[in-house]
């Protein structure tokens, strides 16, 4: 089915839709639980709204219009340059063909990382902002988000193509992108095709937009951790919520349970990551989801 054919209210889509690529603190791993808990709370309907916020790589979003959600019910919200990408989308402005000629560009699989960095290393290009983000997302060390700032990239760290030795703990091989080139084109256009022109989506500050909830809507935000290191936001959704759960349904993902919530759900204790050597090397860090009823 194409966008073309979607109508408002809930939808079937023939194939399952996937975040471009792999992003620090994104929920494709906890999507199905966090959405398996929202319907299971709410009556959901063909007029329900929903809304994510610093949505980052759209898992929520996707993992909501696989579940049959029309994407004219769903309002992205992301400063980042992400957000970037899902207005190009919203707008459908996303254009494949540039898309195709940038992941052309690419060197050989050994030589990714240099080109990556190169381009990392020069000025912000206005035009290709988005597919230019894509490639560098898709390659950074850790996934670790990518940002601008004076128009430039930053945090920019690339990983390398390794590939395992007999005595290697890790037997797999690391590769420069992840997913590879054709494999995010092709995820890309998938949601090009499916949520052009139909999904709502806005690269914003969320505390400068003016919100105007009804009762059939539900919020999920997807804030930076308050306990995760050198990750900080300014958005100070604790008074977003205070502002705004009068109105709404609210569920914030979070790294500790929320002592102002009426139910906090543990999804997940995290996931003790190791390096190429297979020693430990952070301490994982919980999961939580903070409900915040209407009342």
């Amino acid at each position: 089915m194409k966008k073309s054919d979607l109508k408002t209210g809930m939808v079937e889509l023939n194939k399952k839709l996937i975040p471009p690529c792999s992003y620090q603190g994104g929920k494709q791993r906890l999507a199905k639980q966090i959405v398996d808990i929202i319907f299971k709370q709410n009556e959901i309907n063909e007029g329900t709204k929903f809304y994510d916020l610093c949505c980052g790589s759209g898992a929520i979003t996707l993992e909501l219009v696989n579940r049959g959600i029309h994407p004219n019910n769903i309002t992205m919200v992301d400063k980042g340059v992400y957000g970037t990408f899902w207005n190009s989308v919203a707008n459908d402005e996303f254009n494949l063909e540039v898309f195709k000629q940038e992941i052309d560009k690419l060197p050989s699989i050994e030589s990714i990382q240099k080109y990556l960095q190169e381009l990392s290393n020069k000025e912000v290009d206005k035009d290709r902002v988005e597919y230019h983000y894509l490639l560098l997302q898709s390659g950074s060390f850790g996934s670790k988000q990518i940002w601008i700032e004076d128009n430039k990239w930053k945090n920019n760290s690339f990983r390398s193509y390794w590939l395992p030795t007999e005595t290697s703990s890790r037997k797999s091989p690391v590769n420069p992108m992840m997913p590879m080139p054709n494999t995010l084109y092709g995820r890309v256009k998938d949601i090009v095709d499916y949520l052009g022109g139909s999904i709502n989506a806005i690269n914003s500050d969320i505390s400068k937009i003016e919100w105007h909830f009804d009762k059939n809507s539900i919020v999920y935000i997807d804030p930076p951790y308050k306990n995760a290191l050198g990750y900080g936001s300014d958005f100070n959704y604790e008074r977003f919520i205070l502002n705004n759960r009068k109105y709404v349904n609210i569920y914030v993902s979070e790294g500790y349970k929320m002592s102002s919530a009426e139910d906090s759900i543990l999804l997940s204790k995290g996931r003790t990551k190791g390096n190429i050597n297979g020693s430990i090397k952070k301490k994982p860090t919980e999961e939580w989801l903070n409900i915040f009823k209407l009342h």
